[in-house]
């Protein structure tokens, strides 16, 4: 007969006891990688997010330079052309 001792009956229990571990801690690895997986792609979104907001900032900033440099040079005109008719007021006065 196979079931010759409770020994035998023990060692039946601990092979299906270990079995059911192994199904588990299956199943588990299971999910723990499909949950990397979507961490993995929100990671990857929130990443390119970012890019897009950074190349977004540096059109803003280039966009702004560029104003920056137009009004510099109006700012130029402008002071010249206050300082023409001071001027004029000047002699204008005299």
């Amino acid at each position: 007969m196979y079931l010759a001792s409770t020994k035998d009956v023990l060692f039946i229990v601990l092979a299906f006891a270990v079995l059911w571990l192994a199904i588990f801690l299956s199943w588990a690895i299971y999910y723990l990688i499909g949950i990397l997986k979507d961490a993995r792609d929100t990671v990857h979104g929130i990443k390119k997010a970012a890019d897009a907001v950074e190349a977004a900032a540096g059109q803003v900033k280039t966009k702004f330079g560029s104003f920056m440099n137009i009004a510099s040079i109006g700012a130029e005109g402008m002071k010249i052309f206050m300082e023409k008719m001071s001027a004029a007021k000047k002699r204008k006065g005299k």
